[in-house]
């Protein structure tokens, strides 16, 4: 966490050095930039890997780690994952949750 905060704020620090930013909240840096604030970049790259497991583009076994709904509720596409129970908040802030 504590470094999540560190690096976020070496972001928001550059961001006002650009010339003309310095006034301008963070956000609205960022919006006019083209960037993302470190979260959603964590989540991007989260969300390409699980594609690339899912599609056998990664070393990394997509059995592993996930595993697709079954029940016949699901709306939409048949690629929905599983959401599994969990017991510990360390595990449920964990890449697969």
């Amino acid at each position: 966490m504590k470094d999540k905060v560190l690096l976020e704020k070496i972001q928001h620090r550059f961001t006002s050095m650009i010339v003309g930013m310095k006034e301008l909240p963070y956000e609205e840096r960022l919006r006019r930039l083209g960037l993302w604030t470190l979260e959603e970049r964590r989540v991007r790259a989260d969300l390409i890997e699980v594609y690339r497991m899912s599609k056998g583009l990664s070393k990394v076994k997509f059995d592993y780690f996930f595993e697709y709904a079954t029940d016949s509720r699901t709306r939409g596409h048949h690629l929905k994952l599983k959401k599994g129970r969990v017991h510990l908040d360390l595990r449920q802030h964990f890449f697969t949750e």
